[in-house]
């Protein structure tokens, strides 16, 4: 038994699948079911019950989580000890996208510097296309995107989060018309674009095109909040993450619609270059970062 196995097990409990955990750790599918089987094997019962696709804990898996929550945080301790005797130190920089940096890595990137106080970070922000270039180029060390799955055989890919994308408007907004029929109609509302070559401007396009809105003089903004504000103001209606904008609608300072076909599924992603040799800081930061995505909302 050993700490990963523990690590994979908790990782099922709380993302509640073992599709979800594997995407999650970097993990193929068969190297999840192999540290289960080995943990099972070990206790000599079944963990979880495979339902169809779902997955419970049996009694044994249940009584198993506190001691293996126990057990990860002890040794999270003990690393931390190590990691402070020996000094971890050096650059590392991270490039990451505005909302993402804004509203996601606030957290981590405190409590790295806590444990961490000798790593100096870089935070570059740029768009996701852009970052995965960076990463090519060697220019950055760790992307953070929010995009749809990347697919790139030159990269590790961890997948921390599958978000949705809604268009806002002003409260008194019409935003009726997106979901109508109504192929050929000129758009109710001001068009509001991020950034050319910014992914959700692409897919914000694609989707409008799909529908045959048309639309003239669209505004532009390279900022998320430039274009929350103008929202709120009432200058027109965009496509942004919900996790920029949660508040806002829990609040009535914005009311949205969620959008799912056709722009596809988009999730935060966590990426280096595979042939990037892993710095100390760097594990340091992917390890604290796929231990707080999973509680992320």
């Amino acid at each position: 038994m050993e700490i990963r196995h523990l690590q994979t097990f908790i990782t099922i409990v709380e993302l509640q699948g073992f599709t979800k955990a594997a995407e999650h750790l970097g993990y193929a599918q068969s190297t999840i079911t192999s540290h289960i089987r080995i943990l099972e094997d070990e206790l000599g019962e079944v963990l979880f019950d495979r339902l169809g696709k779902k997955v419970i804990l049996t009694h044994v898996g249940k009584k198993l989580v506190p001691y293996a929550k126990q057990m990860l945080d002890v040794y999270k301790e003990i690393k931390n000890i190590t990691s402070h005797s020996n000094n971890v130190s050096g650059d590392l920089i991270i490039g990451a996208s505005e909302s993402l940096t804004i509203y996601r890595l606030g957290k981590i990137l405190k409590e790295y510097k806590k444990n961490y106080p000798n790593v100096n970070i870089i935070l570059k922000a740029a768009k996701c296309s852009d970052l995965r270039s960076k990463l090519h180029s060697g220019e950055i060390d760790i992307a953070f995107t929010i995009e749809p799955e990347i697919r790139d055989t030159d990269l590790v890919v961890n997948h921390l989060k599958d978000e949705y994308m809604v268009i806002i408007g002003a409260p008194d907004a019409d935003l009726e018309f997106l979901v109508a029929n109504c192929e050929g109609e000129v758009a109710r509302e001001s068009i509001i674009f991020s950034e050319k070559g910014c992914i959700a401007r692409v897919a914000f396009e694609n989707y409008l095109r799909q529908k045959k809105i048309r639309y003239v003089n669209p505004l532009e903004f390279s900022s998320i909040e430039a274009i929350k504000k103008c929202v709120m103001n009432g200058l027109g209606i965009s496509l942004v993450p919900y996790y920029t904008v949660r508040d806002e609608i829990r609040e009535g300072r914005l009311k949205m619609i969620e959008v799912t076909e056709p722009l596809g599924q988009f999730r935060t992603q966590l990426t280096y270059h595979k042939n990037k040799s892993v710095s100390v800081p760097m594990s340091k930061l992917i390890e604290l970062t796929l231990n707080e995505s999973i509680n992320w909302r």
